[in-house]
């Protein structure tokens, strides 16, 4: 079988179109234990289409961890956000984000990682050379690195949250179909990822936006030794913006356009993986609120490119490692990273609840720049999560007392819920299809089309399915008072 052929057959399989109604297990689950689970991945589910930066259509796409064997009902869901500067990345790189979601998933979580907007204006003018044109010896990808003013590193983190508060929108519409609790969302990120998330979390009040996302004046072209590269759909392309290219409109509410289908985007947790918040998230005040989230803060202390404390991305390595080029980083603004952030919550009288993850380092010496800078070349510039399973087992933990928790999402065990009410789970299924609220007896099972029926009895709530191939089915109760759809995943 092709890969394209195997990659749509998955899709069909795993895929439901399901209505349920809310409810949770009356016990609690564990999420907090590792490697519970296998788990089966939907990928490139559509959530929404906008405009990127230079007015270019993007289709976001978005992937669907969910895992395999668990008998939980109303699942927490972690929607993930990968990094990458807000000019590339993707959601499916095995060395990114999906190392975190892997983590979640065998946790029994239900996981969203998330593509969306890249991209940002670049600099017109760069006085001297550029990092990555000759003579500089830096990658040719350093050339994209100069922006064109801090506005737009801004503007690139508001069109990300946008994206994300739609996707998470759109996974809460969908609860169902993943056997989810839509309050039990959680959001988190990595480097650009992180600030995204971070936005996504505490940016709820139109007074919140940045000044920054309104009208601009129209860019200017790049120039011409700067490289206008963005990923579009997970591609890195090249672009030479023209024209209407380089208008720069207002960026719209903090909430977006996207699937405003009558659920919120609020969420019950975040977590900062080496990124930040920008300076408006303490001078417009983000980071109070009776909806605040736990936060969850992870950094490594000697970080050179979003540093830990506070200051400009990229300082440490574009002021002492940039091998004769212009440093980049004098235009982009002037950010927190996780220590700062939690130096701040340390101030507040009513500080939300928070964790701040360090991992520490030996600070950069500007004295012996050229041995440091072989250092930081050879560690990532320090930018990375360290010990990737500790630091998930530290975050379980504490979004274990919402994940876990039977009460957040009411109970079919309670009085008063109709026997026409009915709930199915896992999705998918293994071994044994859990079934509430319908009685005991026998059931049909049939593919979707209607043929190979076979006779079932369901007992105690559960119908035995372990002897069916991988695949969607139909159910049907003998006095037809219910009928749905379920699938089977090994």
């Amino acid at each position: 079988m092709s890969n394209y052929l195997r990659h749509m057959f998955l899709r069909r399989v795993f895929h439901l179109t399901i209505t349920l109604v809310g409810a949770t297990l009356s016990s609690a689950q564990d999420h907090v234990t590792p490697d519970q689970f296998e788990h089966t991945v939907e990928s490139d589910v559509v959530y929404g289409i906008d405009t990127n930066y230079l007015g270019l259509t993007d289709t976001l796409l978005l992937d669907v961890y969910t895992p395999i064997g668990d008998q939980d009902d109303q699942r927490p869901l972690a929607v993930l956000v990968h990094g990458g500067s807000w000019l590339g990345g993707c959601k499916d790189d095995p060395n990114g984000i999906v190392r975190l979601a892997e983590q979640l998933v065998g946790r029994g979580y239900v996981v969203a990682c998330v593509n969306y907007r890249l991209g940002w204006h670049k600099s017109g003018n760069v006085p001297g050379p550029v990092a990555g044109y000759p003579p500089s010896l830096w990658p040719e990808q350093y050339r994209a690195f100069y922006a064109l003013d801090s506005a737009e590193i801004i503007r690139a983190i508001h069109r990300g949250m946008q994206d994300v508060k739609g996707a998470i929108r759109f996974m809460k519409a969908r609860a169902d179909q993943d056997s989810v609790c839509t309050e039990k969302v959680f959001v988190g990120g990595e480097s650009a990822g992180g600030f995204i998330a971070l936005a996504v979390a505490f940016m709820d009040r139109a007074a919140e936006r940045p000044v920054a996302c309104g009208t601009l004046p129209s860019a200017p072209p790049p120039d011409e030794e700067v490289l206008n590269i963005t990923g579009l759909n997970c591609i890195e392309r090249s672009f030479n913006p023209t024209g209407n290219m380089l208008d720069r409109p207002d960026l719209g509410s903090v909430d977006g356009d996207l699937n405003l289908n009558g659920h919120d985007a609020r969420v019950r947790g975040v977590a900062n993986f080496f990124g930040g918040l920008p300076n408006e998230a303490f001078t417009q005040d983000w980071l109070q609120g009776v909806d605040t989230p736990l936060v969850h803060l992870y950094h490594q202390s000697c970080d050179g490119v979003v540093l830990s404390g506070s200051g400009q991305p990229y300082t440490t390595i574009s002021t002492y490692c940039n091998l004769g080029a212009t440093p980049w980083h004098d235009t982009y603004p002037f950010m927190h990273g996780s220590l700062a952030i939690a130096a701040y919550f340390a101030t507040l009288a009513n500080p939300p609840s928070y964790i701040t993850d360090l991992t520490t380092c030996p600070a950069f010496d500007a004295g012996l720049a050229l041995f440091e800078c072989a250092r930081y070349a050879d560690n990532g510039s320090y930018h990375y999560t360290a010990g990737l399973p500790q630091r998930a087992q530290l975050l379980a933990e504490q979004w274990a007392s919402i994940a876990s928790d039977p009460s957040i999402c009411g109970s079919l065990d309670l009085p008063g819920i109709s026997a026409a009410t009915i709930r199915w789970f896992p999705v998918p299924c293994t071994d044994v299809l859990y079934i509430k609220g319908i009685k005991d007896g026998p059931v049909l099972v049939t593919d979707m089309l209607g043929r190979c029926e076979l006779k079932r009895d369901l007992s105690n709530g559960q119908v035995d399915v372990k002897d069916l191939y991988p695949g969607s089915y139909v159910l049907r109760t003998a006095n037809l008072d219910g009928s749905f759809r379920f699938v089977v995943g090994r």
